[in-house]
């Protein structure tokens, strides 16, 4: 009795190390989904066009100097996106690593200890 009760404790363990991860996985989410937003909300006035002038106005300039940049917008925003998408996926990989392998410890461990 007292072997299986070493077990089922090990267990619990395990399994409140696994609720932390996914509250920590959550909050990474949650995280980077909000970098993410500013990041964003601030690509899209750069995006954006500027009104432009009639076409009978004097002085009015025939090509916008920003519409280069502006092509390149879209552009960036997808390899900024990438990246972190790129870093969530690292942290999750890196956070289930740690998670099994302190979870195949502490069940070897409570084995081990029935065995004595």
């Amino acid at each position: 009795m007292a072997d299986d009760k070493d077990l089922r404790n090990a267990l619990d363990a395990v399994n409140a190390g696994r609720k932390w991860t996914l509250f920590g996985m959550a909050a990474l989410f949650f995280a980077i989904t909000i970098t993410l937003g500013f990041v964003f909300s601030m690509l899209i006035p750069s995006i954006v066009q500027a009104p432009t002038a009639a076409p009978d106005a004097i002085g009015a300039p025939t090509e916008t100097p920003g519409i280069a940049i502006n092509r390149l917008m879209p552009l960036k925003a997808l390899w900024v996106s990438a990246a972190f998408q790129l870093f969530f996926v690292a942290c999750g990989t890196i956070a289930m690593m740690l998670h099994v392998s302190r979870m195949t410890r502490a069940v070897l461990r409570a084995i081990e200890s029935t065995r004595k």
